[in-house]
């Protein structure tokens, strides 16, 4: 299955370090991670992203592809907004996760941010 992730600046340099060839693992505030069915719906959210003031304004959509037998463990969460369907992956299961990777993360867009305008944050 290929799913797709905006990312902010520090999520795609921490994936750059490990040749996007898998996720970092979550933070301890961070219990999800969330990959979108649509490219249409990462990119909705990676143009509308709140991204601290610290950090760079530049987002990042990727995909990747995953092993169908293993993600399909996880049930879609439906929203209002068909493009914005995902699966929502315990912090717990990132190793697994990486395992059922088939090839690399790749990249599919950038965008900068105006962080005045941000209105959604994404884990």
């Amino acid at each position: 299955m290929e799913l797709y992730r905006p990312l902010c600046a520090d999520e795609y340099h921490e994936i750059e370090a490990l040749k996007f060839q898998g996720f970092p693992p979550r933070s301890g505030e961070q219990p999800l991670f969330t990959a979108l069915l649509s490219q249409e719906g990462a990119s909705q959210i990676a143009k509308h992203m709140k991204v601290a003031k610290q950090t760079e304004p530049t987002v990042y959509v990727v995909s990747f592809l995953v092993d169908d037998a293993y993600i399909r463990q996880f049930p879609v969460q439906h929203t209002d907004d068909r493009n914005r369907r995902a699966l929502w992956i315990p912090a717990d299961e990132m190793d697994i996760l990486n395992q059922h990777l088939i090839g690399g993360i790749r990249v599919l867009a950038s965008y900068e941010v105006n962080r005045d305008d941000g209105d959604i944050f994404f884990a």
